[in-house]
Formats: C-alpha cells, sequence, structure tokens
C-alpha cells in the first residue's frame, strides 16, 4: 500500500500522482485515459478497457502429457482472459492434439481458429460482453436446467428414451455458458467498467453470481446422470412403474423455479420458504430410498438407487441457490 498527497491545481482541480510501478505495469503513457469508479468511499483507477492490449499465451504441445492436459490448458487459458492461443505443434504425433484442440470450439463460446499450419494453430477467442449480460446468462441456464427436468419428468411418466437422450444433449449447452460466464466475471472482477457493462452493480456480487453458476452446471451434471441411469434401468427393466419418481422430480421443478425467482428478485423472505419445503423433498427422497431397499432386482435397485441420489443432490443445489439469495440479499434489510 502506497500513499499519495492531494494537490489542488488550478484553485478546483485535485491532483494526485500515480504509483510509477503501476503505471509501467499497464503500459500507460501521457495523455491516454483512465476510468474512474467510485465505491463507497473509496475509488477505483484502472487502464480502460478500450486501451487494454490484447493479451496473447503461447503453449507447446511438446510440454503436454496428452491432449486431455492440452484442453484443460486451453480452458484455463480462456477463463482467465486471454484473447489469444497460439499452439505450438512442436511434436510429430501432433493429431491427437489438433483433434483436441478442435473439440474445444464446441465447449467454448467465441473460440475460433483464427490461422492453421502444419506446425502451429491460433485460436481467438471474440467475446463482446455487451451481447449477454451476467444475469442473462444466469436466466438461460437456469432456462435449459428447468427444460431438462421438465422432460426428464415426462420420460420417467412415458418410458421415452429418445426424450431421455435429448435431456442429456442439452447438458453441453450448460457447460459452454458455465465457462463464458466464468470468463466473464474473471474480467469484472479485474475492471470495475467491465462489470458495469455485464450488468453488475457491485463488483462483490461476482462471488455470488461465480457460485451460482456452478451450482447450476452441478444440478445439469446430475439431471444427466439420472437420465442415463433411467436409460440403462429400461434396459434390465422394460415395464416399470416410476409414479414416485415423477413426484419427486415435478416438486423439484416447483422449488427449482422458486429458488431461481428468490435469487433473481433478491428476495429473502421467498428464499427462506424454499428451506422449509425441501424438508418434505427430503422425506419423499427417504422413504423412496427405504422403499430401494426391499428384496427384488438388484440391478434396477442398484439403478434407481443412483437417480435417487442425483435427485438427493439436485435438492441439495437448489438449497444452496436459496442460501445465495440470501446471502446476495441481505442489504436490502429494512428497506421499504
Amino acid at each position: 500500500m502506497e500513499t499519495r498527497k492531494v494537490y489542488v491545481s488550478g484553485g478546483s482541480t485535485y491532483v494526485i500522482s500515480l504509483p510509477k510501478k503501476w503505471v509501467k505495469k499497464t503500459d500507460l503513457k501521457a495523455g491516454d485515459s483512465l476510468v474512474v469508479t467510485e465505491q463507497g468511499g473509496s475509488l477505483l483507477v484502472g487502464a480502460s478497457i478500450s486501451e487494454k492490449k490484447p493479451t496473447t499465451k503461447e503453449v507447446r504441445i511438446s510440454q503436454m502429457i496428452s491432449g486431455d492436459a492440452l484442453e484443460r490448458i486451453i480452458i484455463a487459458l480462456y477463463l482467465v482472459g486471454y484473447d489469444t492461443i497460439r499452439i505450438k505443434l512442436d511434436r510429430k504425433d501432433h493429431l491427437p492434439y489438433r483433434k483436441s484442440i478442435r473439440k474445444m470450439l464446441d465447449y467454448l463460446i467465441g473460440i475460433e481458429i483464427l490461422e492453421d499450419t502444419n506446425d502451429s494453430m491460433t485460436l481467438e477467442i471474440m467475446v463482446d460482453y455487451r451481447r449477454m449480460t451476467t444475469m442473462q446468462i444466469l436466466q438461460r441456464m437456469y432456462s435449459i436446467n428447468r427444460s431438462m427436468l421438465l422432460d426428464l419428468g415426462k420420460s420417467l411418466k412415458t418410458g421415452d428414451i429418445g426424450l431421455a437422450k435429448d435431456v442429456m444433449v442439452r447438458e453441453r449447452e450448460i457447460d459452454r455458458l458455465y465457462f463464458l460466464v466464468v470468463r466473464q466475471l474473471k474480467s469484472a472482477v479485474e475492471y470495475p467498467q467491465v462489470a458495469e457493462k455485464l450488468g453488475i452493480e457491485r463488483q462483490r456480487d461476482c462471488l455470488g453470481y461465480r457460485i451460482a453458476v456452478k451450482v447450476l452446471e452441478r444440478i445439469a451434471d446430475h439431471i444427466e446422470n439420472i437420465s442415463k441411469s433411467y436409460i440403462q434401468l429400461l434396459e434390465v427393466q422394460k415395464s416399470i412403474v416410476m409414479a414416485d419418481f415423477v413426484r419427486l422430480n415435478n416438486s423439484l421443478v416447483t422449488i427449482f423455479e422458486k429458488s431461481m425467482n428468490a435469487l433473481f428478485t433478491r428476495d429473502i423472505e421467498k428464499a427462506e420458504k424454499i428451506f422449509m419445503e425441501l424438508k418434505d423433498i427430503k422425506k419423499a427422497h427417504t422413504d423412496l430410498s427405504g422403499e430401494l431397499l426391499l428384496p427384488g432386482n438388484v440391478k434396477s435397485a442398484i439403478l434407481q438407487k443412483t437417480m435417487l441420489d442425483s435427485f438427493g443432490r439436485v435438492a441439495s443445489y437448489i438449497g444452496d441457490i436459496a442460501e445465495i439469495a440470501i446471502n446476495m440479499s441481505v442489504d436490502t434489510l429494512g428497506e421499504e
């Protein structure tokens, strides 16, 4: 921490000097503009996004132990906020790595192959923060998760395997949105003007949003797991009544809608009611679990137990959303 004296220039303008180390780090020049953001009793001074130089990172596949490792590095660089990723194909067996690179085009929004030669590939990340705000992405993730739950319920009721498979496919879109919003939030924490463009009023809300998107991503994972286990269950036991599972699923849809509404509206009272309703769902979950312990088809019971465990995890994550809603709403207590 450094201190700076305040000087008066021209009788009405207050001036402070900038730390030399920071000026060099941000590559500021005379005549450049800075963004000054007021937050409570503090001022945040940062370089303008329009003047921020594009960031580039070079990666050599000779330093990667596998194509999977390269995929993880690309995702990490995407999340951190790099604009260009140059990948040197400095190994003879580079075809598997090329495959991994192209696979990332399906996983990450806004990433394209800018250049592809025999010894390198360049990825360009083109994300416009103004096209989709953080809240819009959250709403989109919620909408997809809700549709997955609704169609899962229909599949459980009718035995429609095709619908169950379609539910599983939709999980991929949740992953894509998850990576995008995490990239956004990392930039919002670093640059106040990015937070403003993303519709984030307070930078500290980035933590709440970060937890929320992870919860939504995990809910989608468990809905996918339920669908997968259900398809396997129908192969083991073609004729099976899933009425209890359908009721449990429908209850989760209702409480999921309420928890997300509490988060979007920052309503503590609505969020608190979620915990009361979750008690009924947990009781139904426990009763179903006990029934599965009765003698019967072992393989069927194991698959149903797997499904039930994922339903339980979805319920827990819905409770997490209610907690996030409360944590992000405490400042509104006492307001009319």
